[in-house]
């Protein structure tokens, strides 16, 4: 294999907050028309529940008010309603049992009273019974649609991920650490959608209780909703300040936890060797040295936020503090004609509309917290993909005749590991590839199977470049056989099924049997519908390079690569697989990158690659005539 391949540089320069919120909006567009009705929701939430403290005014000023002047002028206990607070009994609280004795004044004045008691009842009943027919409905409506939205969303930014990782090529999954790139997929991601759940379940309503709030207040006095403003400015500020440090320091905590998902994997990945060394204690030493310091990242986002939620609480007192003492000041001076109705009404909205503030300041400070893993998504998303096929692409002919390498040369961003690679391949020949650890042999069947380009010359079929040829046309007609068989979770039938999914199962058994699938099939309780497990764990790796070679067949390609299939394997497995690949041969152009040589007494030509560039090249005999490369590595693997 050749060398790894460095880091991308995925961590470019911040884009600005309003432009990462913007990218993650953009999510939501298909679904504008649901937040508009959940947002008109929460405008009637807003008002209905504010119309509640609205009850409050006509009950002070039009009942105990008045009912207070009344007693003040007349003893008129005997026939004010029992109801009405003060009055109906004597001053111990004993009934009144005195006979009305009442002039024709204070009967009209107890008709006037009773009359207004009724009005402001109705007012109240009113207000009170459509409020309460509102407000659940409209709370209803604006949590049940958001969260529908936000459901579709992250549905849609999950398939956004899966697409961009089948679309980025394989420089970038090499030179990316898995734990990064699954940190980013389900912690970013996360995080991602909790900002926009912060935007449309708690900003954007909360924002609308703010407004409504505030309009209400203008609307009884507009001096005191001023004084109530002088919160603002600080505020804003405090906001500003802690919005970067948040960011700042949760940008941090995100890559502390790409850097723990890491380490989890190693330890899974590497369980069987970390045991057979004894290392148990050491690793849970590393791991825990890497924890800590995602403990303390995490805790200089708290910091940052518990100290704006503690500056946020202290301006919030500050500011009620404030406007008592200026009502205070207007009741004194009268200098402001507010009933006590209105100042009760006032008193309560305003409470209202400082715990949407409140919240609002919470909402905003997580979204901060919550920016830092959307950047890292939109890295992800913007990491650059395939190259895509040049406008005048041609499809591959079912009709292959001729490979040919023409001064191929390729580096992964260091030292070059192709140079100058020279290669005529006519359909129907088998080709073995070979040669020391690191000498470009992979990297040669990578560049036939344009997981990447070359850097210079180039590989054609038939007279067409490569790059002139369309992706999936070229795919549809090449095989490959790795040294490492991969099984997709799922069933032994499911697998074969791969390289064809519209085979019939005729054709699936057929290549099973050409693989000798059946050999060890006919031995499992489960036959071909027996599932393979994680990785094709449940299998051995003979049987799992052989239900590769199955799939292989199944898919009838006009090109077979094989990649070091059979260096794994015991002798026996080795028989059976080389078995099922001579099935595959038969007027196939093959590639065989070999690691036993034993195997390629039969082959067309076999090449050796040196420092990256073709040394010799020929058969078996013409090879082993004199002193080379390919003769030193027989010598070495052949018996004393």
């Amino acid at each position: 294999m050749s060398a790894p391949l460095a880091q991308p540089a995925v961590h470019g320069a911040r884009a600005p907050a309003r432009v990462i919120l913007l990218r993650l909006v953009r999510y939501a567009r298909p679904y504008a028309a649901v937040v508009a009705i959940a947002l008109l929701c929460a405008l009637l939430y807003s008002g209905a529940y504010n119309s509640f403290s609205y009850l409050a005014k006509p009950f002070m000023d039009e009942v105990l008010v008045p009912a207070q002047a009344v007693r003040a002028q007349s003893d008129t206990r005997s026939w004010v309603p029992s109801w009405v607070p003060g009055f109906g009994g004597d001053a111990q609280g004993a009934p009144d049992t005195r006979e009305p004795s009442l002039a024709p004044q204070e009967q009209e004045r107890r008709a006037a009273f009773v009359a207004k008691l009724g009005e402001s009842l109705f007012e109240i009943l009113l207000v009170g019974i459509a409020a309460i027919a509102l407000v659940p409905v409209t709370l209803f409506g604006k949590n049940y649609l958001i969260e529908w939205t936000l459901g579709r969303v992250l549905v849609d930014i999950q398939q956004d991920v899966c697409r961009k990782l089948l679309a980025l090529p394989l420089r970038f999954h090499h030179g990316t650490t898995r734990g990064d790139t699954l940190s980013r997929i389900l912690n970013d991601v996360t995080r991602a959608h909790s900002a926009l759940e912060m935007l449309f379940a708690d900003l954007l309503p909360g924002g609308i209780s703010l407004l409504v709030g505030v309009a209400i207040l203008l609307s009884i006095s507009w001096q005191l909703t001023l004084v109530a403003l002088v919160i603002a400015p600080p505020l804003l500020g405090v906001l500003a300040f802690f919005s970067k440090r948040i960011r700042k320091s949760g940008r941090r905590r995100q890559q502390r936890v790409g850097d723990v998902t890491q380490r989890l994997m190693e330890i899974l990945a590497g369980i069987k060797v970390i045991k057979a060394f004894n290392a148990e204690r050491a690793e849970e030493e590393s791991f825990h040295r890497t924890n800590l310091k995602l403990f303390r990242s995490s805790m200089k986002v708290n910091k940052n936020r518990v100290l704006s939620k503690s500056l946020t609480e202290s301006l919030s007192f500050g500011a009620a503090l404030l406007l008592i003492l200026v009502v205070y000041w207007s009741v004194r001076e009268q200098a402001w004609t507010l009933t006590i109705g209105e100042l009760f009404f006032f008193v309560a909205v305003s409470m209202t509309t400082y715990a949407s503030c409140k919240d609002l300041v919470k909402a905003w400070t997580s979204l901060m917290e919550a920016l830092p893993a959307a950047e890292r998504f939109n890295e992800l998303l913007d990491a650059p993909g395939e190259a895509p096929d040049p406008p005048d692409a041609v499809r591959l002919a079912n009709a292959l005749h001729r490979i040919v390498f023409d001064k191929v040369s390729f580096s992964y961003g260091r030292e070059p590991v192709l140079s100058d690679v020279c290669l005529d391949v006519r359909a129907g020949e088998m080709i073995a590839i070979v040669g020391r650890t690191g000498a470009g042999k992979t990297t040669l069947a990578d560049l036939l199977l344009r997981f990447y380009d070359p850097d210079s010359g180039s590989i054609s079929i038939d007279g067409i470049d490569l790059r002139q040829i369309t992706r999936s046309s070229l795919l549809d007609r090449v095989a490959v056989v790795t040294q490492d068989p991969f099984l997709f979770a799922g069933t032994i039938r499911d697998n074969i099924r791969y390289g064809r999914p519209s085979a019939t199962n005729d054709e699936v058994l057929a290549a099973a049997r050409a693989a000798h699938v059946d050999e060890f099939v006919e031995q499992l309780p489960g036959g071909y519908d027996t599932e393979v497990g994680e990785e094709g764990v449940m299998l051995s790796g003979g049987q799992r390079q052989r239900v590769t070679i199955a799939r292989a067949i199944l898919k009838d390609p006009a090109i077979l690569i094989f990649d070091e299939a059979t260096s794994s394997l015991d002798a026996r497995s080795e028989r059976l697989v080389q078995d099922a690949i001579e099935t595959l041969f038969g007027g196939r152009t093959v590639f065989v990158i070999a690691h036993r040589l034993s195997t390629l007494r039969n082959v067309s030509r076999i090449v050796i690659l040196e420092g990256g560039s073709v040394s010799r090249m020929g058969t078996h005999d013409e090879l082993m005539a004199d002193d080379n490369l390919y003769r030193q590595l027989v010598s070495l693997q052949s018996p004393a």
